[in-house]
């Protein structure tokens, strides 16, 4: 499936094919986002031919890398992510994403049956001015449907108050360590695309950036907390020291 989303305009290119989509001339003038939804090797291959891509990005769209990664090409930024999706059995779960950044365009490649824009409210897709910034707003849209999740009233209940005797043998240690190692490498993400400066990012977006962070720090923190109360650090025994009287 291809969405193609400009300025205030949401529409399905339910009619496009892969011929059509390798052609320049059928791009909106005006900064777009072009989300496609599992698309094929073919697909793929005509549109990296519109745009010039790298083949390197080409191979990494149809890859399963999953470590974060930011790569500047010049014109573009090549982004390789997994966005954090609340889940009610594990927690979290991690949608892979592919992401080509430039003044002109935002390009996604996923396997998600829900298109990412359909998430985010109307006044921020009528504001594509800068796709940069849309990005930086889909992003943080997942760090507050996180925040919501993890403070639900369903969590809380299920969330450890004490100590556990054997914290390695319980899922939910293993997953709240899992949780606060992709919320790291989210961090180090937003660092490498804050470099990337002003040629992909507003002047304005650096209040998004301090948002995103912001949101990942709270959820580190309290994750760290949980963790801590599961398995606190063992208390170092007390040694008494004895003066040598000369």
């Amino acid at each position: 499936r291809i969405i193609l989303v400009t300025a205030g305009n949401r529409r399905a290119v339910e009619n496009y094919t892969a011929k059509s989509l390798a052609c320049s001339a059928s791009y909106p003038a005006s900064p777009f986002w072009l989300a496609l939804l599992s698309p094929s090797e073919r697909l793929l291959s005509r549109i990296s031919s519109a745009f010039k891509f790298d083949p390197r990005v080409q191979r990494a769209c149809l890859s399963r890398h999953r470590q974060p990664s930011c790569e500047d090409f010049g014109d573009y930024l090549f982004i390789q992510t997994s966005l954090l999706e609340p889940s009610r059995k594990n927690l979290f779960i991690q949608q892979d994403i592919k992401i080509i950044l430039s003044r002109k365009y935002l390009i996604t490649f996923h396997k998600s049956r829900t298109p990412f824009y359909c998430s985010l409210s109307g006044s921020q897709v009528a504001e594509l001015t800068h796709t940069g910034t849309l990005l930086l707003a889909l992003f943080e849209n997942s760090a507050a449907k996180l925040i919501r999740s993890f403070c639900s009233a369903r969590n809380v209940a299920i969330l450890p108050v004490q100590r556990c005797d054997q914290p390695t043998r319980n899922p939910l240690w293993w997953r709240l360590r899992n949780f606060r190692g992709a919320l790291l490498r989210d961090t180090r993400l937003l660092h490498d695309m804050a470099a990337a400066g002003d040629r992909f990012f507003s002047p304005d977006d650096s209040s998004f950036f301090e948002s995103i962070t912001a949101k990942i720090y709270l959820l580190s923190d309290v994750t760290n907390r949980l963790l801590l109360r599961m398995d606190p650090p063992a208390e170092a025994p007390f040694k008494r020291v004895h003066k040598k009287i000369s």
